[in-house]
């Protein structure tokens, strides 16, 4: 599932495609692609693009009405701008707009959701801080974590709390701040909570330099790939040697996903 990195590389590249875009129409192609809280798309008709962003996982697509339209990609969901007339494999909603172009998302497993909304929030959505936000220092990490005795991983990955991280860039940034992944998160020392954050913030920023990470099937706007890959130090490299001491990658299964880190480095 595209995280963080993805999703605003995503969203960076679709903005100058679909900016002050009029929508003539929407295509809707499997009806639950669209969320069943959402207000009907045909009202879409007439309205324009202002602006693309992202909130945690969601792209945001912010339009001249004042309302947004928020896309979650899921695990295979795809947002490409093509002629109107052009085919596009498993495509399940379009926007058309009045140029002759349209906004296609494709989704081969039916896993993404469309939902266009008055007045979007992190509230709305359910979704907690986002992981970039100034508003996420030491100290409203540490009101997050205290006295909780989930693992620090699985606190990473709640959307609730915090809010974009993954299953990749949660092992990234627990390697990078030197920390197991099934320490307890009310137990992490303020020292640690401060490596941690920055270590988040560092991991994120730096894999949005590389245009995110295609392990599975994302690629960005243009139908790209990301390079970030090939610069991960723990996830996807179970039984290879640590990139700081030589020491093999272990891989666990912590609640339903594989977990990696350095039993040498992180403690």
């Amino acid at each position: 599932m595209p995280e963080l990195p993805e999703v605003e590389t995503i969203a960076r590249g679709l903005d100058p495609l679909v900016r002050r875009r009029v929508i003539a129409k929407p295509e809707i192609l499997w009806d639950r692609t669209v969320d069943s809280r959402s207000i009907p798309l045909e009202t879409l008709r007439r309205d324009s693009i202002e602006s693309v962003g992202r909130i945690g996982k969601f792209v945001a697509i912010r339009l001249r009405s004042g309302r947004t339209l928020t896309v979650h990609l899921r695990m295979t969901g795809r947002l490409t701008v093509t002629n109107a007339e052009a085919y596009v494999p498993y495509e399940r909603l379009a926007l058309v707009f009045e140029d002759g172009d349209k906004l296609s998302f494709a989704d081969a497993r039916k896993f993404g959701r469309i939902r266009l909304l008055d007045d979007v929030s992190s509230d709305v959505l359910g979704v907690g801080i986002d992981a970039l936000s100034p508003s996420l220092d030491a100290a409203a990490f540490a009101s997050i974590v205290r006295k909780r005795k989930t693992p620090v991983k699985a606190l990473l990955l709640d959307q609730k709390r915090i809010a974009g991280v993954g299953n990749i860039y949660a092992n990234e940034a627990l390697f990078r701040a030197r920390i197991r992944p099934r320490r307890p998160a009310g137990r992490l020392s303020a020292r640690e909570r401060i490596a941690l954050v920055a270590a988040l913030r560092r991991v994120l920023l730096r894999a949005i330099e590389s245009h995110g990470s295609s392990v599975d099937d994302y690629v960005d706007a243009e139908g790209l790939p990301g390079d970030f890959q090939k610069k991960l130090n723990v996830y996807g490299r179970a039984g290879l040697p640590c990139r700081r001491c030589r020491t093999p990658i272990k891989r666990i299964v912590l609640g339903q996903r594989g977990t990696f880190y350095c039993p040498a480095c992180q403690r």
